[in-house]
């Protein structure tokens, strides 16, 4: 039940092809009839056409096989072209639909999966799809009813050398599904060990300029290689397994040619049969090892398909772990404060809490600071501000109504991100400037720009705002990124920005540059900043410092001095630093 289920779910992709699918499966027909005819038509030539010796004839037969055989061809130049086609079309809408719904998933199923296996899915195991839906189901069709429709002629013919031939079918048959049945498991691993290997090779790729900086590309290498051994031998077991099934295959048909033959001479000899239909028969059983041995083939990529359906249809059905809130847009309007009430969180159910009875409010038009070591929870603040996930305990509200009750949409138009690893689109700077509102103007981005100081950046490139920037940005320094993507969040023009504050050094001149366009940035919204240098949040509001999950200190700049305690000793220490 369960496949038929399946089967059926995949059949619903090719809603909207049945005209092609239709004439496909007329091709098909004509093909099966054509192949069936073909070794009758050759019989006619060695009992008749030969035999005669009247040249004429002779010919006339040979180009009517001739014909057969361009219409055969034909014919499957045909069925490929537009089964690729519709191929081509519902894999590009899973593709779509894929890419549609995972963007609508919390970040948790991100973490889950990794890079590897959602490269994976997206490209590889809809390519199988795309096997099965411009080759294999058709092929399978095709090869059934040419062997069928053989049989029929075969007992026709004779009855005797048909049984012959079938005795040896079910063995051959029974086999063969069996052998394919037990590789299954081992194209879904082969899967996995590719994605595996996929996402090594990503990190590789995005860490090479630090693996190269810390002279451990060894190490890096030496893991890809292993994974790859593992697939390799993983792989070997498969294909020697496979190739037992093919050895299995070839054997079986020339086993009944050898019985035909060796039954004939003597019918033959007795004229009970002719030649000319002994060698028919021998025909009809070659061009059954093909239909066979491409079902048997086809069977073993329907299982790669189906395993490619199952994981495909694994994500289609994942639903998000932050649902979806009732209040729209145009119902919500942020007004008095943000307000965290005894905020829990862990990951994991089995992981330890990263926040522990968190609670703070923040007024409108206020700035907030964050202070903390690495893993106190800073980041987890802003994932579930911005409902990355949603608490474990306790509840956020923004104007006394609960996150969750607010619409993704309604939320997060409110809110812009500003993160330390500062991402680049691929494309042009105003593209960049664009990225997050697409309904504004070259001409707006360009003025958000200019607030932020970067037109003579952007003056410095061939085609100025229309130049392309590199993979990254890596024609821009790491300063050059930041102010643009400040200008990237001037354009969204967010009434909450949360700042994750970068940790990387630059010189002095761009760091003035830098503060003085966050100070416009921020100013007049209600603001959210981690804070790693603490001299840029002496003007905070409010300022909490973390510590485990916890909030261990909370106050103004000059209230937390006072106080002499963890966070005062953390800035004597960054002012002794920085004076040496």
């Amino acid at each position: 039940m369960m496949k038929i289920s399946k089967f059926k779910r995949i059949w619903s992709f090719l809603e909207g092809h049945s005209r092609t699918l239709i004439v496909a499966c007329i091709l098909v027909l004509i093909s099966t009839t054509v192949t069936a005819v073909m070794p009758l038509a050759f019989r006619e030539i060695l009992d008749k056409g030969i035999p005669s010796r009247h040249l004429p004839t002779i010919l006339w037969m040979s180009f009517g096989y001739l014909l057969l055989i361009v219409i055969h061809e034909g014919v499957h130049y045909f069925i490929s072209l537009s089964l690729g086609k519709v191929g081509i079309k519902v894999v590009n809408n899973i593709k779509a639909k894929l890419l549609t719904h995972i963007a609508t998933l919390s970040i948790d199923f991100y973490d889950r999966l990794g890079t590897g296996k959602l490269i994976s899915l997206i490209e590889s195991d809809t390519q199988k799809l795309f096997m099965l839906f411009s080759n294999s189901m058709v092929m399978i069709i095709w090869g059934v009813l040419n062997l069928l429709v053989s049989i029929g002629v075969m007992l026709f013919t004779s009855w005797k050398l048909t049984i012959l031939v079938l005795m040896i079918a079910p063995v051959y048959t029974v086999g063969t599904y069996w052998i394919f049945s037990r590789l299954r498991p081992r194209y879904k691993r082969d899967r996995e060990l590719y994605a595996k290997i996929s996402g090594h090779l990503g990190e590789h790729l995005k860490a090479i300029s630090l693996l190269k900086n810390l002279n451990n590309l060894d190490w890096s290498r030496d893991k890809f290689l292993q994974l790859n051994e593992d697939k390799r031998r993983y792989e070997t077991t498969t294909f020697l397994r496979e190739a037992v099934v093919w050895f299995f295959l070839m054997l079986a048909p020339q086993m009944a040619i050898a019985g035909i033959l060796y039954l004939s001479v003597g019918w033959i000899r007795d004229q009970q049969i002719s030649f000319g239909t002994v060698w028919m028969f021998i025909q009809y059983v070659q061009s059954a090892i093909g239909p066979v041995m491409m079902i048997s083939e086809q069977v073993g990529e329907v299982q790669r398909s189906f395993g490619a359906a199952d994981r495909i249809f694994d994500a289609l059905d994942t639903k998000s772990s932050v649902p979806d809130g009732s209040i729209a847009c145009e119902n919500f309007h942020f007004q008095k404060s943000i307000i965290f009430e005894n905020v829990c969180f862990r990951y994991m159910k089995d992981q330890q809490q990263v926040l522990n009875r968190v609670s703070f409010e923040l007024p409108k038009g206020k700035m907030l600071a964050i202070v903390g070591p690495t893993g106190s929870g800073k980041s987890t603040i802003i994932s579930l501000l911005s409902r990355f996930y949603d608490p474990t305990e306790g509840k956020i509200t923004v104007d006394e109504v609960d996150l969750r009750a607010l619409s993704l949409d309604a939320l997060r138009s409110k809110i812009g991100l500003i993160l330390q690893d500062i991402f680049l689109f691929p494309g042009t700077v105003v593209e960049n400037l664009r990225a997050l509102r697409a309904d504004i103007s070259d001409e707006e981005a360009l003025t958000a720009a200019e607030q932020m100081d970067i037109l003579g950046i952007i003056a410095k490139f061939p085609h100025g705002a229309y130049s392309e920037l590199s993979e990254g940005g890596k024609n821009l320094s790491f300063g050059e990124r930041q102010l643009l993507s400040f200008a990237r969040a001037l354009t969204f023009d967010p009434e909450i920005l949360i700042l994750d504050e970068a940790t990387s050094a630059v010189d002095p001149q761009t760091e003035a540059r830098i503060q003085q366009s966050l100070k416009k940035l921020l100013a007049g919204r209600t603001s959210i900043v981690i804070a790693h240098r603490l001299s840029t949040i002496i003007h905070a509001d409010k300022i909490i410092v973390l510590r485990e999950g916890k909030i261990i200190e909370e106050g103004t700049h000059q209230t937390l001095l006072a106080h002499k305690g963890h966070y005062a000793h953390l800035y004597h220490t960054q002012m002794k630093s920085q004076q040496c």
